[in-house]
């Protein structure tokens, strides 16, 4: 949905028509796109006056009829003044300012490094060793998740600092490999590790990475996914 709502914004913005349903929202209902493209609307008509908002609405509802299977709601959104200007949504979710979102995706993404750099460091005192085996991915698939992720997250940082728009998106372009090379790691496994011989180094180093840190880093990856997508909308 995120990235559908982004495909329909960049549409809207650029005063292109939507003719065909785009590739970021392949394998969504229409109602799911109808829903991205109506909040797309909403956001690119919240740019300006307060007090224009009904004819912003209806002047970007024809870039994306195509994706639109029921009316969009024309409703006056509140602001500060009457007449005044007033700051775009910096969520899809409508709630909390571009700057919150910034940061709370850039906590989340330092959750999700955290918590990745722990399972690898645990793996690693586990005997581990980037070795490509019958039952695991490649160690190129493991180190460029890691690399890329850092990467990201440096980007990130550079973005939540400057506001600029060129860097969030191309934080957003460097998730989509992150995301896939994270897939291919939790789905076919780390590369194994070595068999240690005595039971009490056993002990002492643990086994793999403990299910429920996997768990709460695939919930930090999707966080940082959401409101990554959503503060680049946002920035434009």
């Amino acid at each position: 949905m995120p990235a559908c709502t982004a495909s329909a914004y960049r549409a809207i913005q650029r005063h292109e028509v939507v003719t065909a349903v785009p590739a970021e929202c392949r394998g969504l209902s229409k109602a799911q796109v109808s829903q991205a493209a109506t909040t797309a609307i909403q956001l690119a008509a919240d740019i300006g006056p307060k007090s224009h908002w009904r004819r912003r609405v209806t002047a970007d509802i024809p870039w994306v009829k195509a994706l639109l299977t029921w009316p969009v709601p024309v409703i006056q959104v509140p602001s500060a003044g009457v007449g005044t200007g007033g700051s775009p949504p910096g969520s899809l979710l409508g709630a909390g300012s571009e700057a919150g979102v910034r940061i709370a995706a850039l906590l989340a993404w330092l959750l999700t490094a955290a918590s990745g750099g722990y399972m690898l460091i645990r793996w690693w005192r586990a005997g581990g060793r980037l070795r490509r085996t019958a039952a695991a991915v490649p160690p190129v698939v493991v180190l460029g998740h890691a690399g890329l992720a850092l990467l990201g997250l440096g980007l990130w940082a550079v973005f939540a600092a400057t506001g600029w728009a060129a860097v969030a998106w191309v934080a957003v372009g460097v998730l989509t490999p992150v995301a896939g090379l994270g897939m291919a790691v939790l789905l076919i496994g780390l590369p194994s590790p070595r068999r240690v011989a005595a039971p009490a180094a056993r002990g002492r180093s643990g086994g793999g990475p403990p299910a429920l840190v996997i768990t709460l880093h695939a919930l930090f990856a999707v966080t940082v996914l959401v409101l990554v997508i959503t503060a680049a909308v946002g920035a434009g």
